[in-house]
């Protein structure tokens, strides 16, 4: 079997969405996953799977997510060498620099890779003194102060890149990774 990290987009956020993490590893092992990890409530899940389409694991638990609770929300399966990309590549932080106290940089998993003329919308919005950069499907930002006073959301990222989004944290992104590596021995 092979070893996969799922982010799911917009559960439990703002009291919306509500999936408990013993229910989702729950149903994704009598679906057939193996090695069900969960981290934090925001649906970050390490997971096997006999299955290698990464596109294919999306929509099946996609589709498990809508029929046992009912929500329309979108997944983003990757693997061990996604995630690698994802630490070697930020132009913000390496793999060690962990953030303490108030957290500013952020990892934004995209759907696909945004079109040249919707990255110039988002670099042209109005985003104040906040930075971002792109990596093929990988949107990085360094807040210029704290998350509650940014423009940067999701629902801006998407708009303006005409995409599907969600977003990470970097110690969540850092962590995540780390559980894949402990998961992969």
């Amino acid at each position: 079997m092979a070893l996969y990290l799922a982010l799911f987009r917009g559960i439990n956020v703002s009291g919306k969405n509500i999936i408990k993490m013993e229910s989702l590893r729950k149903q994704m092992d009598l679906a057939g996953y193996g090695n069900v990890q969960t981290y934090i409530q925001s649906g970050n899940v390490v997971f096997k799977a006999k299955e290698t389409s990464k596109a294919k694991l999306s929509a099946a638990i996609e589709s498990l997510i809508k029929k046992e609770y009912g929500y329309d929300i979108t997944v983003f399966v990757l693997d061990m060498a996604d995630m690698n990309k994802v630490a070697a590549n930020n132009p913000y932080a390496t793999r060690d620099e962990l953030e303490e106290g108030s957290k500013k940089l952020y990892v934004t998993f995209l759907s696909e890779i945004p079109q040249k003329e919707n990255t110039q919308k988002l670099y042209d919005a109005s985003i104040g003194d906040d930075s971002i950069e792109f990596n093929d499907d990988i949107l990085y930002f360094k807040l210029a102060t704290k998350a509650s006073d940014s423009k940067l959301s999701n629902n801006l990222i998407e708009s303006k890149l005409k995409l599907r989004a969600t977003t990470r944290n970097w110690n969540t992104t850092i962590k995540l990774l780390t559980m894949l590596e402990k998961s992969e021995k």
